[in-house]
């Protein structure tokens, strides 16, 4: 009996620690506001003058940033992170779930917070959103952009290198079809190169089953069939560019193509690089706004 509760303590304390290191104790406010025809849920942080919106990739949510939220609130930064529509708890709709439409909702909803002036953090399929935005006359000029990870600017050309093809979606719907848990298992573990604590991992596998299965699909369909190299020579803003090592050559190709990117790579990371490798990260992003 005492050796159960002394198991017990122990397996207590590590989910506690685990818990601590995840981000149990809240430094921002989680909150909402109707943008629309839909409300947007969002975290933010800080009250600076100088702002940040970060926005996650295809079915991950606000909380994914929980490692930048307070690091740059404490830099004197005014920091959002938001939930994209059919996203964690934004509002789910049956329509609009493209992203020229997650587009538009992001400048609704900058205007909304008065968010004009603003460095603007895009991650994977939000990386698209951001050059959706950039490629619409009505979008609010940003102070910066941040393009992270490997985006799919197009899948199938030999010119981009690229980790993501029309097959793998393919492969990718026909999993989530037959088990969308364990298709969403297999996507999260591939966000990391080393392997991570079973709860972070959970907390990505529960924030992107929040995102209907038909919202998913119709997004990851939009990611395959449209082109946005285009947009890349649109770009007239101060841009950083963060991939991990393996994907260096996809980050090579997006500094090319963006007039005076400039391109970081972290080693030992994979594609949530900002989870994975936090102070390297947090540490690029800071430097590119210091030299700004």
């Amino acid at each position: 009996m005492r050796a159960k509760l002394a198991g017990f303590g122990q397996a207590a304390l590590v989910l506690v620690l685990v818990c601590g290191l995840w981000g149990a104790e809240k430094t921002f406010k989680d909150t909402s506001v109707q943008v629309g025809d839909i409300k947007i849920h969002y975290l933010e942080a800080g009250t600076g003058d100088r702002h940040m919106v970060f926005i996650p990739g295809l079915t991950m949510t606000a909380e994914v940033w929980k490692e930048q939220l307070p690091y740059f609130a404490a830099r004197d930064f005014h920091v959002i992170a938001l939930d994209p529509r059919s996203h964690g708890q934004s509002s789910k709709t049956e329509g609009g779930n493209t992203y020229q439409q997650h587009a538009a909702d992001l400048h609704a909803f900058l205007q909304k917070m008065k968010l004009e002036h603003c460095t603007l953090v895009g991650w994977g399929a939000g990386v698209v959103t951001l050059l959706e935005y950039v490629s619409s006359p009505e979008a609010l000029k940003p102070d910066a952009l941040v393009l992270v990870g490997d985006p799919p600017i197009v899948a199938g050309d030999k010119e981009i290198p690229t980790s993501f093809n029309v097959q793998q979606s393919r492969d990718f719907v026909l999993a989530m079809e037959e088990d969308r848990a364990k298709a969403t298992e297999a996507m999260v573990r591939g966000f990391f190169k080393a392997p991570q604590n079973i709860f972070l991992l959970k907390s990505l596998n529960d924030a992107s089953l929040k995102t209907p299965a038909g919202a998913a699909i119709a997004l990851l369909f939009d990611l395959v069939t449209g082109d946005r190299r285009p947009a890349l020579s649109r770009i007239v803003v101060s841009t950083l560019v963060i991939v991990p090592q393996d994907r260096q050559l996809a980050g090579e190709y997006l500094q090319s193509k963006i007039a005076g990117a400039k391109l970081k790579v972290i080693p030992d990371a994979g594609h949530a690089l900002f989870l994975e490798k936090p102070q390297a990260f947090n540490q690029a992003l800071e430097d590119f706004l210091g030299i700004r």
